[in-house]
């Protein structure tokens, strides 16, 4: 009896040590894949999908009710999933509803906001920032929808280069299926933005919906960064008065500053749908017109160096964006080219942003298919 108890004893230690052995062997091994899994509770939605080339999304909906619906704001109920870096397929329930004003009542299809559970975010390891942005397709035609896309993104991704005062945008392969008829699938590419909630988490800055902000109530030096990219990129569709296509950050100590977005009516973009802005003597859509505060060259002499110093790495992110063809990144690159032989000089930039006649000013870069 004491005998077979000492060997159980024994047999007990050996497979107590065999397991401790294996435990320690496999630990080290299994600590990266772990880690992909751990809780990121300073980590959004939005940050958790903003690290791929091509993020791979799913929305299921009732997506005749999303579209013949337009002129109602109510969300509806929507299933939401996406594949990770590991290819671990993540799922959420949302709701989603038509936004924006001109591309909501013109789009084919129109952009979207997205509205999750902070409590399935929480205990998915995530921080609770539940709305989420996407810039989708907007016109039936894939090729030049996809040219839209990835044109915008890009105007995205040059401003980001020049501030973090910027809203992040990450590409995204979206499949639409409707709830009805689960056969139906369309699959387009679109942009997830930042919202701007997450903005002012991020940049530590209250967002304000107020119209009418004065000059003297901007931080001058982010207004001029702001007012520079918009002529750079040729874009006339905003307003600070207005607040329009412009988020606007109050942040603790300083002026407001302007963060903008919506660049379809821009140079490099120049959507079909597209008009120039008559009000500001933009006679053709791409036509270079500078809006901004400052009166002349002399006061965005820093502003000025500063985008010159930035053209090498600009012009960089477009040729080094090859979902773009070569024509088009070559068309745009012409273009930036153009601003900055306009700003080469203090005398040069006096006169093409100043005074220059609005009939030689710029150039339009057609969309294939127009």
């Amino acid at each position: 009896m004491k005998t077979r108890f000492l060997k159980t004893n024994l047999i007990s230690l050996v497979i107590l040590a065999l397991l401790a052995f294996s435990s320690c062997a496999s630990a080290t091994m299994l600590e990266d894949d772990l880690i992909g899994y751990q809780p990121h509770s300073d980590q959004s939605l939005f940050m958790v999908m903003n690290n791929q080339e091509m993020l791979e999304l799913t929305i299921v909906t009732e997506l005749d009710s999303l579209l013949q619906r337009r002129k109602n704001v109510e969300y509806q109920p929507a299933d939401f999933s996406y594949l990770d870096q590991r290819g671990v397929l993540h799922n959420f329930k949302a709701t989603v509803k038509p936004r924006g004003k001109f591309r909501r009542m013109t789009c084919d299809f129109p952009p979207l906001k997205l509205k999750f559970s902070k409590n399935e975010l929480e205990a998915a390891g995530l921080n609770d920032m539940n709305e989420l942005k996407l810039v989708t397709h907007c016109l039936d035609d894939r090729d030049v929808s996809r040219e839209l896309v990835l044109r915008e993104y890009l105007v995205y991704k040059l401003y980001n280069e020049l501030t973090p005062n910027s809203i992040r945008v990450q590409l995204a392969k979206i499949t639409y299926i409707d709830k009805n008829n689960p056969d139906y699938r369309l699959t387009r590419l679109g942009c997830v933005l930042e919202d701007e909630e997450e903005l002012s988490w991020r940049r530590n800055a209250e967002i304000v919906k107020l119209m009418g902000t004065k000059p003297s109530e901007l931080n001058p030096s982010h207004e001029k960064i702001a007012a520079v990219f918009q002529y750079m990129i040729g874009n006339t569709d905003w307003s600070v008065g207005m607040l329009r296509n412009l988020e606007m950050l109050k942040p603790q100590e300083g002026g407001l500053i302007p963060v903008p977005y919506d660049f379809d009516f821009s140079g490099i973009v120049a959507a079909p749908y597209a008009r120039p802005n008559v009000d500001v003597g933009q006679r053709r859509v791409g036509e270079r017109v500078f809006m901004g505060n400052a009166t002349s060259a002399q006061e965005l002499y820093a502003t000025l160096s500063y985008f010159r110093t930035k053209e090498q790495k600009l012009i960089g992110i477009v040729n080094d964006f090859s979902l773009l063809d070569y024509d088009s990144r070559s068309a745009i690159v012409e273009y930036l080219e153009g601003f900055f032989s306009e700003i080469e000089t203090q005398e040069t930039a006096q006169h093409a942003l100043f005074e220059k006649n609005l009939d030689t000013n710029g150039m339009v870069l057609p969309v294939k298919g127009n």
